[in-house]
């Protein structure tokens, strides 16, 4: 999974909430509530804001030619923002409140479009792949940074029943994260000896692995489940990460019953 994966996957997370919040019931007993889910929402811009200001901005911001669209970016990540939380402070119910969340989110998915048809497109063509790979590296340690800043906020909430299962989601999410850091960190590794690999420098055969295989078979034989003798490590690595992603989504979200909202 590299960066462009990583993005994608943060903008289905984005719109899933931006999809989810007018339809969810407002009250204090409801788990998935409208105020709770566009707080979510936040956190979840938060995070993706911050993972690209670590990542592709800075490069992009150095040259001349893309500075002015990273600026652009970081203003209209700011402005709604601002207006996402003057929403959540007024509360789901009052009127006018859906309208407003529709216009405020109208600019989230213009962000996100240029991000998918402006930013990436320039981040390839300008930077090298050396570039891109530690911009994704820079990516996964603002998310898991933010992500431990949230868990330990809400371990010091007083509502300690709901802020333990939100942060134990929260550590969840870190813990894939960090498995990922250390993928992305074993491949730039050990790249330059896969030549005859694939697009992530892994052996093509499974015979004659070379030096990266050691660790790769000790994460995979700690990893969850038991291993079959002919799975590839690697293999099982992503799948296993790939699981972990989807059983965190949105990551702020306590385990609950589907759509208990419709």
């Amino acid at each position: 999974m590299d960066i462009w994966q990583l993005i994608e996957n943060d903008h289905a997370n984005i719109a899933q909430l931006i999809h989810e919040t007018p339809n969810a019931l407002n009250g204090p007993g409801v788990v998935r509530s409208r105020e709770r889910l566009l707080g979510d929402l936040i956190d979840e811009l938060d995070r993706h804001g911050a993972a690209l200001a670590a990542s592709l901005f800075p490069p992009l911001r150095r040259d001349p030619r893309t500075a002015r669209l990273v600026d652009e970016l970081a203003h209209e990540h700011t402005a709604y923002m601002r207006d996402l939380r003057a929403l959540a402070r007024r509360g789901g119910g009052t009127s006018g409140w859906l309208n407003r969340f529709e216009d405020v989110t109208y600019a989230v998915d213009q962000c996100l479009h240029r991000h998918v048809h402006e930013l990436a497109p320039a981040a390839r063509e300008r930077l090298s792949a050396d570039a891109v790979e530690r911009a994704g590296h820079a990516y996964v340690r603002a998310k898991i940074e933010a992500l431990r800043r949230r868990g330990d906020g809400l371990l010091a909430g007083a509502d300690l029943v709901g802020a333990g299962a939100a942060a134990g989601a929260a550590i969840a999410a870190v813990a894939g994260l960090a498995l990922l850091a250390w993928r992305l960190a074993a491949r730039s590794r050990h790249a330059p000896e896969s030549s005859s690999g694939n697009r992530y420098g892994r052996p093509s055969s499974r015979s004659g692995i070379g030096r990266g295989q050691s660790l790769s078979d000790r994460a995979a034989d700690a990893a969850p489940g038991q291993r079959r003798e002919s799975e590839d490590p690697w293999a099982r690595q992503e799948r296993l990460l790939d699981e972990a992603i989807e059983e965190t989504f949105p990551a702020s979200d306590p385990i609950a019953p589907k759509r208990i909202t419709r």
